[in-house]
């Protein structure tokens, strides 16, 4: 078993790639078609796997009833992150987050009914080991599944009309640095496992005796004008989500591969400030409908049944 994933993660503590790019993807608006996709009962017993900060796990426990939801982690950064955040939100009696390495959970035999996922499998170095370990702990009859995301799949994109001064050339140099992001970032430099991709997971559910396998697509969608938003989530976005690309953007400038494949300092220096200038636009004009963008990101969630 290959588990070289672990160092990778085992001191994540990047809280804000989760706390506000995971919403997007589990609105309370669609919460009773995630649980018809999970196969989730208000009374079930859910293990969500590899949770992070724990937003899904807190998106399951608000809609159980007599059930629960424990979510695992191998960051102690994220467990501790994530337990603060369930008692904040007074879920306390519902969810917790324990730590846990994937490839060997402490968890018996059969004792959960529903086990969950979202881009976990994905970034392991053993996707199947993981995959199998989810399964033990499944009751017989209970039911097994993986919601994923992939940076390859297709994004829905429209830069609108944004009054922001100098909007396009953002645009072409954040196309141009995911390019090379993408060229020197590979599933082998970040540990993940190269044969079992996402777009397998169907076949892999089936080959590891899952049965009863279905397939939901779905996608996140995000605009600043987006009524669905509260003001102060918007407002959250725009300082903690840009100003986390702007953190990665300088990270990133340190990487010599960035400027061996074509993408230089002076690049890196107008990008920061072309994300800064569109964070003060954007924070300034919160309710200016001249300011309409929007996109979407595909994902699909897999689900199987433990004969």
């Amino acid at each position: 078993m290959d588990r070289s994933s672990n160092e990778i993660w085992i001191n994540a503590d990047n809280y804000d790639d989760w706390e506000t790019s995971r919403p997007l993807l589990f609105r309370d608006d669609m919460r009773d078609a995630f649980f018809k996709w999970f196969r989730i009962k208000s009374s079930d017993n859910v293990l969500d796997g590899g949770c992070a900060t724990g937003v899904l796990t807190r998106f399951i426990a608000r809609g159980l009833d007599i059930g629960t939801v424990t979510g695992f982690d191998i960051s102690r950064h994220f467990v501790e992150y994530g337990n603060n955040k369930i008692k904040e939100e007074g879920l306390s009696t519902k969810a917790k987050i324990v730590l846990e390495d994937g490839f060997n959970l402490s968890f018996a035999d059969n004792i959960f009914d529903v086990v969950v996922n979202h881009a976990y499998l994905g970034v392991l170095s053993d996707n199947v080991a993981g995959l199998k370990e989810m399964i033990r702990v499944c009751k017989q009859g209970g039911n097994v599944s993986a919601s994923v995301s992939a940076r390859h799949f297709p994004e829905i994109n429209w830069e609108g009309e944004c009054p922001f001064r100098g909007n396009e050339r953002l645009n072409e140099l954040i196309e141009k640095q995911e390019k090379v992001y993408s060229e020197i970032t590979t599933a082998s430099v970040l540990k993940q496992d190269t044969y079992w991709n996402v777009m397998r997971f169907p076949k892999m559910f089936a080959m590891c005796g899952l049965t009863n396998i279905t397939i939901h697509p779905y996608a996140s969608g995000f605009s600043y004008n987006d009524s669905y938003w509260s003001d102060d989530f918007k407002k959250y976005m725009i300082m903690s989500g840009i100003g986390r690309e702007i953190e990665i953007l300088e990270q990133q400038r340190q990487n010599p591969l960035y400027a061996e494949n074509g993408f230089y300092d002076d690049d890196f220096k107008e990008l920061i400030e072309l994300y800064k200038c569109k964070q003060n636009h954007l924070i300034n004009n919160i309710h200016n409908n001249e300011n309409w963008a929007w996109n979407a990101n595909m994902h699909y969630i897999v689900t199987g049944t433990k004969g």
